[in-house]
Order: C-alpha cells, then sequence, then structure tokens
C-alpha cells in the first residue's frame, strides 16, 4: 500500500510539473491559428514567386486546404470563446520577411526557403494536433484536430520530396 501511495505521488508530481502540463484549449487555438495563417500566407507568396511547378501545386493546395481548416478552427474558437490571434507571432513573421527578402535575390532561394520552412513547419503542427487529440479536453476542438490530421499528414507527405530535392 505504503508503495502504490509513493507512485501515485511520484505521478503527480512529474505530471504536475511545466514540461507535463496539459496543453490548454487556448494554447492550442493560438499555436493552430498562428501556424495556419503562416502556411496561407507563406504559400499565397510561393504561388507567384516559385518558378518549379511542383512548388506552386504545393503552394496552392496550402492555401485552399488553410483556407478551409483556418476558418474551421476560427467558428469553433469563437463557439467556445476563445481568442484567436489575428496576426502572426514574431517567429513566424520573421519567417515571411526572410522569404519576401530571398526573393529579392533572383537564385532561386526564396523557393529553397519556403519548401525548407514549409517542411518544418508541417512537422511542427501535425505535433501540435496530435497531441491536442492526445491530451485537449475540448470536444469540438479534439474532433477538429482529429479530422485534420489526414490532411496534415497529406501536407507532410507531399513536402518531403520537395524538401529533399530543395535540399540538394
Amino acid at each position: 500500500m505504503k508503495r502504490i501511495t509513493v507512485l501515485a505521488a511520484a505521478f503527480l508530481a512529474v505530471s504536475a510539473a511545466p514540461g507535463f502540463a496539459a496543453m490548454s484549449d487556448q494554447e492550442f487555438v493560438t499555436k493552430a491559428a498562428i501556424g495556419g495563417k503562416y502556411e496561407f500566407q507563406s504559400s499565397l507568396f510561393a504561388q507567384t514567386a516559385s518558378p518549379d511547378a511542383r512548388v506552386k501545386a504545393f503552394a496552392n493546395r496550402m492555401v485552399i486546404d488553410h483556407t478551409d481548416l483556418n476558418a474551421r478552427l476560427n467558428a469553433i474558437a469563437e463557439r467556445e470563446r476563445l481568442s484567436v490571434p489575428y496576426a502572426l507571432d514574431a517567429t513566424h513573421d520573421d519567417m515571411l520577411k526572410k522569404l519576401e527578402a530571398a526573393e529579392l535575390q533572383s537564385d532561386g532561394h526564396a523557393q529553397q526557403l519556403y519548401v525548407t520552412q514549409q517542411k518544418k513547419a508541417h512537422d511542427e503542427t501535425l505535433a501540435l494536433f496530435e497531441r491536442y487529440v492526445a491530451e485537449g479536453k475540448n470536444v469540438r476542438l479534439r474532433d477538429f484536430a482529429q479530422a485534420a490530421l489526414p490532411v496534415l499528414r497529406e501536407h507532410g507527405r507531399a513536402i518531403t520530396p520537395l524538401a529533399q530535392m530543395a535540399a540538394r
């Protein structure tokens, strides 16, 4: 009995630690909205800046899919009285500025940077959504995240060969 009590106390202490805290609904909405807005805005840029038809096709798909995902997230957040950021955070804003600056070089660097940033962003978004599905408390948000996972996984599969090509 004493061992069970000690194990239970240890579990509670670890699960209450900041690194193991469950993600809040607001944190999910904020991160998902910023990620979605970045993927949308950077893809609008790539639609015109990229010389590669495959990258343009990927960017077109991102614009379409993230328009839908962003609208669905916004509707749920409004219904649940959660705030949605209207602007990007400093990190994502800086990423967009780097894309715009790279376009001025006209050596293909903007396309390579877009693909590299998209790969990283999609890996982060997929991890965010998977984590919320596993830990999230809000049923509507969890259902949204679960429904979005196949789309996000397909984005990851689509960007991987482009990222490999860009790395060469």
